[in-house]
């Protein structure tokens, strides 16, 4: 089985004044750097990731664009996200790590991670309207803590890949809904 990563920010109420997306990935114990929108467009020839392009690290505050479920957001009249070029291997029952970069704690909210079979090659594909998507796993509120709390210090957000999953290749998208000043 292969995967691309997707990461994703949706935003749900208030307004915002910083944001991260996945700097990295930990699979099978090998690292894989994150699409790094500040620097990657700007090499004459970018390096390919197993991560989709995104315009920076603004939230998604338009939740009907279909460009929603691959990280896509406005920014300086671009919109939308591009397949990755990579993917990785990794086992089902395997344990993914993703780092996000600089996560404010005015941003708490649950953490929850999809999953998307690809029809063949993840590569170029795009789900657009189809219901691909199904979630492997959430982090909620336990107590005075969102799920979204470890990644203020640099923890990283860990999830299995479910163990009964079909061999293919798959798209995996992580999600953090800010609330912002609806979670006290």
């Amino acid at each position: 089985m292969k995967v691309a990563i997707v990461s994703l920010l949706a935003f749900t109420a208030g307004l915002v004044s910083g944001h991260g997306y996945v700097s990295q990935a930990t699979i099978n114990n090998v690292v894989y750097s994150g699409y790094l929108p500040y620097s990657d467009p700007y090499y004459s020839t970018p390096p390919s990731r197993i991560f989709r392009k995104i315009n920076g690290n603004g939230p998604v505050e338009d939740v009907t664009l279909i460009d929603l479920q691959c990280g896509g957001y406005t920014a300086g009249g671009i919109v939308g996200s591009a397949p990755a070029a990579l993917t990785a291997p990794v086992a089902p029952g395997s344990t993914v790590s993703l780092l996000w970069t600089q996560w404010p704690d005015s941003h708490k909210g649950p953490v929850i991670t999809y999953m998307a079979k690809c029809p063949s090659s993840c590569t170029d594909y795009m789900p657009g309207t189809a219901a691909v998507w199904f979630k492997v796993a959430e982090t909620g509120k336990s107590g005075t803590t969102w799920g979204s709390t470890p990644l203020e210090t640099n923890v990283p957000y860990t999830f299995k890949i479910p163990s009964t999953l079909k061999p293919g290749n798959y798209i995996v998208r992580h999600e953090i809904i800010a609330l912002h000043s609806a979670y006290s």
